[in-house]
């Protein structure tokens, strides 16, 4: 619990000290691209769409998986040790819907969460995030906004507040978990944004040096290990393939450049959050009254 409250002040800081930057395009356009006729109504070469997909592919996951194991998956267990504690005597030693121990600390449970509630989620939230970056707000305000999209679109349909998770009959108090998780969820979203941005900063490096490509791929290192799982593998394929094909259509690639898909992309993600937006408040709404509900009905029982 110590190293994993270190290592969540270390992510805090690193996302408070980062958040302000803004996510650097990248254009490897070469001598033979220019010639190729890339500035007036010809594509760019295959070579060209390749590098800009790996780059964004390698911010996706630095941004996804450092937001995860520093920030995400520390928050999330020390949470759940948090709501043990505070959820009395009568919750210690249950079965939570993991088949952990409630008031128990276990390493295996504390990796499966940290790798599950932290670290692939964060992967998830990186690619997601070099996807709709330009309809976000740059620094700050869109670390803020792209968490406030977690935590309405997905934190109470997926994790971590899932109404119909009945460890939330175990432990709470209901309002802490969904101001604590609330809080994650934001912070996740600025963790992510301020990683990724950073990161597409300095690559590639400024310098062609062994030693500047060292030390920019050195953050690269362990999420590239994720890639070589074979579903992660085949969509990065498909991706790629997709990307190539699209980048072929002129017009169509004008049009997604253009600022009528700007506004357009913004709008679809407001009528998105705010069509779900009331379903969050209820399924928020029966986290917090869930334990209120379940001790009333122990008590009847006694």
């Amino acid at each position: 619990m110590v190293v994993l409250g270190l290592m969540l002040v270390v992510g805090i800081v690193v996302t408070l000290w980062w958040g302000g930057i803004t996510y650097r395009l990248w254009d490897p356009v070469s001598v033979d691209d220019i010639d190729h006729g890339e500035t007036d109504n010809v594509p760019p070469l295959v070579r060209t769409t390749v590098l800009r997909y790996v780059r964004g592919v390698a911010v996706a996951l630095v941004g996804g998986f450092w937001a995860g194991a520093l920030v995400t998956g520390p928050a999330v267990r020390l949470i759940m040790r948090l709501l043990a504690v505070t959820a009395g005597d009568d919750a210690q030693g249950r079965i939570t819907e993991a088949d952990e121990v409630v008031g128990s600390i276990e390493l295996d449970g504390t990796i499966g969460l940290y790798l599950f509630g932290g670290i692939l989620p964060g992967l998830m939230s990186g690619a997601i995030y070099v996807l709709i970056r330009r309809f976000l707000p740059a620094g700050r305000p869109g670390g803020v906004v792209f968490g406030l999209l977690h935590m309405v679109i997905a934190a109470t349909r997926i994790d971590p507040l899932r109404p119909d998770n009945p460890d939330f009959d175990l432990v709470g108090p209901g309002w802490l978990s969904v101001t604590t998780f609330g809080l994650t969820c934001v912070l996740h979203g600025m963790a992510v944004v301020a990683i990724a941005n950073r990161y597409s900063t300095s690559l590639p490096p400024a310098a062609s040096t062994r030693a500047a490509w060292i030390r920019v791929l050195a953050p690269l290192a362990l999420p590239a290990v994720f890639v070589v799982i074979p579903v992660v593998a085949a969509a990065l394929i498909l991706g790629l393939a997709l990307t190539i094909v699209f980048s072929r259509i002129v017009p169509a690639v004008r049009v997604a450049h253009s600022r009528g898909a700007l506004l357009a992309g913004r709008a679809a993600l407001c009528v998105a959050a705010l069509a779900l937006l009331p379903g969050t408040i209820i399924d928020l709404h029966d986290v917090v009254v869930r334990d209120t509900a379940a001790g009333a009905s122990t008590l009847d029982v006694r």
